[in-house]
């Protein structure tokens, strides 16, 4: 019976534990937070969910970037496109550009952020919906008129 009751007192403890934040978590979300608010951060994807197929994991090295009012792409590209540049462009989603109707809203649960903005480019008019938790893990999709929507999952690069 001792041994039960220490068991379970045991396992309380640690499910109340578990529940409140340690400090690392707290400076993390904390740098996640000001990176946001400061329009200065790289969210680095390392999986793609195409609108037609599977999802893609994807090797290190593509990323979306953030800079005060613009952003750089270097974004692969799985997908149906309805018109493409002439010479058949660069693939993929690579641009620097400016930003238009950069919108930052709090999600309702006050677990991360929702971020959109509007990108265009000599070949095409982006739109990107960026979902990213407090956490630093982010999701990007990216709809465009000329081509079909994608997904890309990966984590905003902190210090």
């Amino acid at each position: 019976m001792k041994t039960y009751l220490f068991l379970i007192i045991c396992l309380l403890t640690a499910c109340s534990t578990s529940k409140n934040p340690s400090q690392h978590q707290l400076m993390k979300e904390q740098e996640v937070s000001d990176k946001v608010q400061a329009r200065n951060y790289v969210i680095e994807v390392d999986q793609a969910l195409p609108m037609r197929g599977r999802s893609i994991s994807l090797s290190y090295g593509y990323d979306l970037k953030i800079k005060n009012d613009s952003t750089i792409a270097y974004l692969p590209y799985f997908g149906v496109a309805q018109s493409a540049p002439y010479g058949g462009g660069e693939g993929g989603i690579k641009f620097a550009a400016p930003m238009e109707n950069y919108q930052i809203t709090p999600k309702k649960k006050g677990d991360g952020w929702d971020v959109k903005f509007k990108v265009n480019v000599p070949d095409y008019n982006y739109e990107f919906i960026i979902d990213i938790f407090k956490n630093g893990s982010s999701s990007i999709f990216v709809n465009s008129y000329q081509r079909d929507a994608i997904t890309f999952n990966g984590d905003m690069k902190l210090n």
